[in-house]
């Protein structure tokens, strides 16, 4: 396609990334919001929410694009930033709201949600993920375990920490 074409559409540059941008983050809405109404909160409906966020990520917004727009179009990075942590913020919510008892731990909701959200914030964007040479898959899986099972050997909530020594 010629850029003459392009430009029938679009009146600029700037409009161009931001279609592509609202695109991808009305895909990843219509995800969540399936994700949120069709499962309860597990495991699975965690890593499925990161894959459809990393899956939709991939095919519009490659690493390049992304170290482009954090560089040269700082405000569009942040746009992606906002809707990331509100709709995760959002979600963990309705989980929170929709879980059974035996599933989640009593643990105030919004001490739970702001642990997410700041793990999320940290570990689960780009720009962690990028300059740390990890790739997305890995780093997911690091963090649900992490949440399943804690930061020390032995634990599973109820146990003995002592239990691998």
């Amino acid at each position: 396609m010629s850029k003459r074409t392009i430009y029938r559409y679009f009146k600029s540059k700037d409009e161009i990334i931001e279609g592509v941008i609202d695109r991808f983050l009305t895909s990843v809405s219509g995800e969540m919001e399936r994700i949120v109404t069709t499962k309860k909160f597990s495991e699975e409906a965690f890593a499925d929410m990161l894959e459809t966020f990393y899956r939709l990520g991939r095919s519009y917004l490659n690493p390049v694009v992304m170290q482009d727009m954090r560089q040269h179009y700082p405000h569009y990075w942040e746009k992606i930033d906002r809707f990331r942590m509100s709709r995760a913020q959002e979600v963990f919510k309705t989980f929170l709201e929709r879980s059974d008892k035996e599933t989640i731990r009593e643990i105030n909701p919004r001490v739970a949600t702001a642990i997410v959200l700041a793990s999320v914030q940290a570990v689960l964007n780009p720009e962690f993920i990028l300059s740390n040479g990890l790739n997305f898959h890995e780093t997911v899986e690091q963090v649900i375990e992490f949440f399943k099972h804690g930061f020390l050997k032995g634990t599973d909530g109820g146990g003995s920490a002592n239990n691998d020594s």
